[in-house]
């Protein structure tokens, strides 16, 4: 994987640069955003951190005539290897640049980065993977899953931000953060009140709709967020959704994919697919108990073990939203957990 090579192209809307990275996986780029408010250069995300990223990065701020050195503010959307990635190395190369995120992807971070948590978190790992037995999964997936929560924060370093960011807050004036979970629990979003400019992360996709799912939360995370249900994720992604909308943003700018232009129909567009895949598990089960697991396999089809955890861990945050309004019920019978309505 550190070998690959990754090309770039640098575009301008209107006043913001995107600097879009292509990569031969998943939802084929990676963009990040640069654009000046308040006579500061604000840059959102951080992009990667393997292979030659990080070159193609700086070759692309040179095309802009600017160095890392001109930039001022730094946005980290939430805490997958993607956007946080360089976050690190361009606060070693300009110390002068204020790193912010959100406080629960911090907290995160620096919680799977500390050597102490190991243990931890494996532990909190044999809990999912516990959970997902029940949930239809045969012994070697489950150790999968284990493999996978141990596996993928290696990738993802802890860089202390300058500024932990709440839902609400003003930066530069006329940069609101918008607290969005759903992709992850952190997520956020930055509104430029006065252009309408919203950058989405993985929040809204043009094509696609981000995996919405439910993973490890630290015991001292839900202490500090009493009362916040983190089961319920499609809750908060859909209403995010909504309030978003009600901004009546001009462009969105995501991570990954095209500019969208016309961001109430791809918001109605993503929550029309939300309704439909809700309104298909209801059918699916109905008068007719069926593990977690078959759903997805039903829905998605065969996957890698990989990609079945993924399926699974998407149909759950809709199951857990349907039984939330008492829609669906669930059963344990033979060690498995059924839902049905």
């Amino acid at each position: 994987m550190y070998s690959v090579k990754f090309n770039s192209e640098v575009n301008q809307i209107e006043d913001v640069h995107q600097i879009k990275i292509d990569v031969p996986w998943a939802v084929k780029n990676v963009s990040l955003y640069l654009f000046t408010i308040k006579e500061k250069n604000v840059l959102f995300d951080s992009g990667l951190d393997m292979g030659n990223w990080g070159k193609i990065f700086f070759s692309a701020l040179n095309d802009i005539s600017l160095t890392i050195q001109d930039i001022d503010y730094c946005f980290i959307s939430h805490n997958h290897s993607d956007h946080v990635g360089l976050a690190g190395t361009l606060k070693q190369k300009n110390p002068n640049l204020k790193i912010l995120m959100h406080d629960i992807t911090s907290k995160t971070l620096k919680w799977e980065n500390e050597s102490q948590n190991l243990n931890e978190l494996e532990q909190e790992a044999k809990k999912v993977a516990f959970q997902m037995i029940k949930y239809g999964f045969n012994e070697k997936q489950a150790e999968r899953v284990v493999q996978f929560f141990s596996y993928w924060p290696k990738f993802r370093k802890y860089q202390k931000p300058d500024i932990i960011l709440h839902d609400g807050d003003r930066i530069l004036e006329d940069l609101e953060v918008i607290w969005t979970p759903g992709h992850s629990f952190g997520h956020i979003c930055v509104f430029n009140t006065k252009k309408k400019f919203l950058f989405s992360g993985d929040h809204i996709l043009s094509r696609i709709t981000p995996h919405i799912g439910n993973y490890i939360i630290p015991k001292f995370l839900t202490e500090q967020y009493e009362g916040y249900d983190f089961n319920n994720i499609l809750k908060h992604y859909l209403n995010s959704l909504d309030r978003i909308d009600k901004l009546n943003p001009k462009i969105i700018f995501p991570a990954h994919q095209e500019i969208i232009y016309n961001p109430h129909k791809r918001i109605s567009e993503i929550k029309e697919h939300h309704k439909n895949r809700l309104a298909e598990i209801s059918r699916v089960i109905k008068n007719n108990p069926l593990t977690p697991l078959k759903i997805s396999q039903i829905h998605f089809g065969d996957l890698d073990d990989m990609n079945s955890f993924l399926a699974l861990s998407e149909v759950l945050g809709h199951l857990f939203f349907l039984e939330n309004q008492d829609l669906v019920k669930s059963v344990e019978k033979n060690g498995k957990i059924l839902y049905y309505s």
